[in-house]
């Protein structure tokens, strides 16, 4: 009986040894380094790198989190017991974010946690929008990687701006913005520039005494026109009346013709705009704008008053009808290079009687 009992107690001590041995045998997961590709950044990556990862008892990957909060996604059949290679994932929705943060490697012998810094890369701009822009108005600037922004310049100057995402931005561009000036956005990972091109801009005229027409007069069945008529959006404006008169069965306001507007260059008609704050007596008031009379053919832009306030009124060129508004054809085959007057009238019929047009700020502008 004791032999027996001696004989038992052998068999587990060998059993005891047995298993201490097979535990010996294994392998704990350990990482020896993260080296993004391409390149050799050590440690180190920037979004959307592959990073291979290499250590010991790295065999059967179940899960890779980042941040103690994001799951990446992998490739098993590029999984051994020494490499496994990953993506960097960037997704602000899940809370990704640039600098040094934890990443925890989970596999069939334990799991193990290391830090890994995500760069942030250099910002790159890829449209804006309009493609050519104008002083003293907005510019969306579209592109990627826009974050941390430290500084916008504008031909070395600070600029206004609002982030809308990491892919838009909206600048405000000072109206005394030259044309060819550098774009630069700033942040962490570096700058991003673009040589921004701006609309030639004329001003016809402000009734202030400025712009290529100072001297309005009235013409036909017009009843009363003030061109130096005080409190406008920025000073004197014109006010032009008309009061149901048919006598020439025409009316309208100029300061005359004299030099093109534009240069001989400046010739597409879907590529100029007229510009012009408007204001009326009464909702309804049909405001005539016409061009001089170019290769015999008179075109105009006709359009009804749908607010009294002031307001800007933009005009492609390219919308103006032949036949003072009222043809089938449209100026946009127009050389717009040679337009060198500017008219404004009221039209006389389907029109309130009386009705009173107010108008400021007249440009001409090509981008």
């Amino acid at each position: 009986m004791i032999n027996k009992i001696k004989y038992r107690i052998l068999i587990l001590f060998a059993l005891a040894a047995f298993t201490a041995c097979q535990n010996d045998d294994a392998v704990t997961a350990n990482v020896d380094a993260m080296v993004a590709e391409p390149g050799d950044l050590l440690n180190q990556a920037f979004p959307l790198n592959k990073v291979r990862v290499e250590g010991q008892g790295l065999e059967e990957l179940k899960k890779i989190t980042l941040d103690n909060k994001i799951d990446i996604g992998f490739n098993t059949n590029y999984n051994s017991n020494k490499a496994f290679i990953f993506t960097i994932p960037f997704d602000e929705k899940l809370g990704s974010r640039f600098g040094v943060q934890p990443i925890t490697f989970t596999t069939a012998n334990g799991s193990v946690t290391k830090n890994i810094e995500i760069l942030q890369p250099v910002p790159t701009i890829t449209k804006t929008t309009p493609a050519v822009a104008t002083p003293g108005f907005p510019l969306e600037i579209e592109g990627t990687w826009f974050y941390n922004i430290s500084s916008i310049t504008l031909g070395g100057k600070s600029i206004s701006y609002t982030v809308k995402s990491s892919s838009s931005i909206i600048i405000g561009l000072p109206s005394n913005a030259v044309s060819g000036s550098e774009l630069a956005i700033t942040t962490p990972g570096g700058t991003a520039k673009k040589t921004i091109d701006f609309a030639t801009i004329v001003l016809v005229s402000d009734f202030d005494g400025n712009g290529l027409r100072k001297e309005w007069f009235p013409y036909g069945d017009v009843a009363s026109f003030d061109p130096n008529t005080a409190g406008g959006p920025t000073g004197n404006y014109a006010t032009f009346t008309w009061s149901g008169s048919n006598a020439n069965g025409y009316n309208g306001s100029s300061a005359g013709g004299g030099s093109s507007f534009l240069s001989a260059t400046n010739t597409d008609a879907k590529r100029a705009y007229i510009d012009i704050d408007i204001s009326a007596n009464v909702v309804g008031a049909q405001f005539a704008i016409q061009l001089n009379t170019i290769n015999n053919i008179n075109y105009a832009y006709n359009f009804k008053v749908t607010d009294v306030n002031w307001t800007t009124k933009t005009i492609s060129i390219a919308d103006f009808k032949e036949d003072y508004g009222y043809g089938s054809n449209t100026a946009v085959g127009l050389d717009v290079s040679k337009i060198n007057e500017i008219k404004i009238g009221v039209i006389q019929n389907d029109t309130p009687n009386p009705s009173v047009i107010k108008f400021d700020n007249i440009k001409i502008r090509y981008q």
